[in-house]
C-alpha cells in the first residue's frame, strides 16, 4: 500500500517526511473514474503536499434499475509540514 499511495523513503541524509492518509469520498454522475478525480480535485483546495491515492471501493446509487451516481472511495496521502 506504500506504494501505492505515493509513500518515499528518504534519500541519504535526508529526513523522512510524516505522511498523513485520510478517506475520501468522491461523486460523479458519468463514471468511479470521473469520481475519484473529483474527490482528489476537491481535496487539493484544502490539502496540500498530496503525494498519492488509492482507490478503496467503488459503489453506486442505483435508483429505477440505473446507476444515477458513481462513488468512489479513496485513501489520500500527504505530507504533513515540516
Amino acid at each position: 500500500m506504500a506504494e501505492s499511495i505515493g509513500l518515499q523513503s528518504a534519500s541519504k541524509g535526508g529526513e523522512m517526511p510524516v505522511i498523513k492518509v485520510i478517506e475520501i469520498i468522491g461523486t460523479s454522475e458519468s463514471s468511479w473514474e470521473d469520481a475519484a478525480a473529483v474527490a482528489v480535485s476537491k481535496a487539493t483546495k484544502t490539502i496540500h503536499n498530496i503525494t498519492g491515492a488509492e482507490v478503496i471501493a467503488q459503489t453506486a446509487k442505483v435508483e429505477n434499475g440505473a446507476i444515477r451516481e458513481y462513488r468512489t472511495t479513496l485513501h489520500v496521502a500527504f505530507a504533513l509540514d515540516a
